[in-house]
């Protein structure tokens, strides 16, 4: 029972770290108006901690696997607390947005080094169950940050979205020095700095040219200089982790199916997640005029569906196995998404509350994280760890840039010109984009399904 209160310790730091990349999206508007910045710049807020955390994320998992996961991770919760107090104590944009980047430093050692502290807490056998509870609670974040945003927003200010994280977090860190058991090596820490480095332009320069991409299109010289600097990098970073002696990542582990399908599949899965992170909030409180308080009612619907059916489906991996579920859950999520590029205008209320709740449930279903981790040999549970949590964030980060791209070109086709931002007195055209851009989502959807139907089948050809 004791590894038990521990993993849910574990996973609520990741709940925290996943919930401030999603509940900023809600409180844009306010921000904006009370910082005194434009809408773009104040969207750097969730840009620049997606970023950053997809950046440091196999820094730390490799670190991790030399000086011991359990240091790192409560290092990495102390430093994440101390960005939400800076963060919540601001006064300007500029302290901030520091703030930000002190949270994602934190919150990039944390993610990298939980899935490895399960697999250590937890024999093979459970390890459905305890992947199933971390990742509900992990998607929990993901998608409930706009729900409780709003519900937070309509009583409190902004403020308040990072001081939640103070007593929580102050009181996890404090159950883990007492029980997180002492896993502290005495390795000299050998960092593959070249490959660190290609690694990280790769990722900046990637992200750099999709937001920039998006304000000033996608065929801008400067966009596709930093589209080829992201290509080049990347060779170069494949060339220097199969030359140095001690790499960033083990690239061997990409050949287990399994690892390599099951991570593509989640960072989809991610991504298909932020397109209601980006749209629904704006749809219920501007198209639909809701309050803040009752679209964030509203949304968290899905969250209450997806912690309901994660733990069930976790426990089915158990008795059968996480491939064979993981596709039953991409088929339930294909289809509340499909319904969404049709979505009459007005909606009807209980098909719109049937399709949040079914959002939930496949999103829950989806279970990566066994698929993944038990891929991985032991040795290499912190880097395989560290892998998994980059792809989450990527695919979080991606979804963020594909679905705000998307939503954008949909409203440009319904009126024939560039719109980036609500267009007020003209909801339709909202509606517009916001069906197109869920085509997209459709499409990541099928594309995650193809991969892990693969893997079911060439599963039941092995077993006969």
């Amino acid at each position: 029972m004791k590894h038990w209160f521990t993993l849910l310790a574990i996973s609520m730091i990741t709940f925290m770290n996943t919930l401030d990349a999603s509940i900023v999206n809600v409180a844009m508007p306010q921000l904006s108006r009370q910082l005194h910045v434009p809408m773009n710049q104040a969207e750097w807020l969730v840009s620049v901690y997606l970023v950053l955390i997809c950046i440091l994320l196999l820094f730390w998992g490799r670190l991790s696997d030399q000086i011991g996961s359990v240091r790192l991770f409560q290092a990495g919760s102390l430093c994440f607390l101390a960005g939400s107090l800076m963060c919540a104590l601001s006064p300007n944009f500029w302290l901030l947005f520091t703030g930000r980047i002190v949270q994602a430093i934190g919150a990039s050692m944390t993610m990298s080094t939980n899935f490895g502290l399960i697999a250590k807490l937890f024999p093979m056998t459970e390890h459905g169950r305890a992947f199933g509870l971390n990742s509900v609670i992990a998607q929990l974040g993901n998608i409930s940050g706009p729900g409780l945003g709003g519900l937070l927003l309509g009583h409190l200010s902004w403020h308040w979205l990072f001081l939640i994280n103070l007593p929580v977090g102050l009181i996890i860190y404090l159950y883990g020095r007492h029980v997180l058991p002492n896993d502290r090596q005495y390795l000299t820490p050998s960092i593959d700095w070249l490959g660190f480095a290609s690694y990280a332009v790769t990722t900046a320069s990637f992200f750099i040219a999709i937001y920039w991409g998006q304000a000033a299109g996608f065929a801008t010289p400067g966009v596709l200089i930093l589209m080829a600097i992201t290509l080049g990098s990347l060779i170069g970073f494949i060339a220097i982790e199969h030359r140095v002696a001690q790499p960033m990542i083990r690239l061997s582990l990409f050949k287990a199916p399994r690892f390599s399908l099951g991570l593509i599949s989640a960072l989809m899965v991610y991504a298909v997640g932020y397109f209601a992170n980006v749209a629904l909030p704006f749809y219920f409180q501007e198209t639909l005029a809701f309050s803040a308080t009752r679209a964030g009612l509203i949304l968290m619907l899905i969250p209450i569906a997806n912690m309901i059916a994660a733990p069930v489906s976790g426990q089915f991996v158990d008795r059968f196995n996480s491939v064979s579920v993981s596709v039953i859950g991409l088929i339930i999520y294909a289809v509340p998404v499909l319904y969404l590029t049709w979505l009459p205008n007005p909606p009807i209320f209980w098909q719109l509350v049937l399709v949040l709740l079914a959002l939930g449930v496949g999103n829950g279903t989806f279970q990566n994280n066994p698929m993944i981790m038990d891929a991985a040999p032991p040795e290499a549970q912190g880097v395989a760890g560290s892998i998994a949590a980059l792809f989450r964030n990527l695919g979080m980060a991606v979804g963020l840039s594909l679905a705000t791209t998307t939503l954008y070109w949909g409203m440009q086709r319904q009126v024939g010109r560039p719109v980036t931002h609500y267009p007020q007195g003209h909801s339709d055209w909202f509606l517009a984009g916001m069906r197109y851009s869920y085509w997209y989502a459709v499409g990541l959807i099928f594309f995650a399904l193809i991969l892990v139907g693969g893997l079911y089948w060439r599963q039941r050809r092995n077993e006969t």
